[in-house]
């Protein structure tokens, strides 16, 4: 498999992935199994991604309906309907300090305050 058809390949599915098009754990499928459950989904650009061009030149080694450049169009097509989504940052939630102990942990004698509890 070239390294350009796996590039594209990966493109393809990050798009697919992005507009929520792939089916939960995908990666344990073949392409031809991800973009049939794609096309379940209304998408069949990506069947003729993996039938026309990616099957082909990846196994076959040779060239299939689609051309190198309408399959990259194609991918760019794809990449051209992911709509950016805002993820807004989730609140961090601060914690106080420890309490500090009042008593030595060794000899249980009584600590003197420390400066923030003296207000140094």
């Amino acid at each position: 498999m070239s390294a350009a058809a796996e590039a594209l390949w990966l493109r393809a599915l990050h798009a697919a992935h992005a507009r929520g098009l792939l089916p939960p754990k995908s990666s344990g499928l073949t392409p031809a199994e991800v973009a049939a459950a794609v096309a379940q989904r209304g998408e069949d650009r990506l069947a003729r991604l993996v039938q026309g061009w990616y099957y082909p030149t990846s196994y076959g080694r040779a060239a299939g309906a689609l051309s190198d450049d309408e399959a990259s169009r194609l991918v760019a097509a794809l990449e051209a309907e992911v709509v950016p989504v805002e993820v807004a940052l989730a609140p961090v939630a601060v914690r106080p300090p420890p309490a500090r102990p009042k008593n030595c942990e060794l000899c249980g004698f009584p600590l003197p305050p420390s400066a923030s509890e003296r207000g140094a």
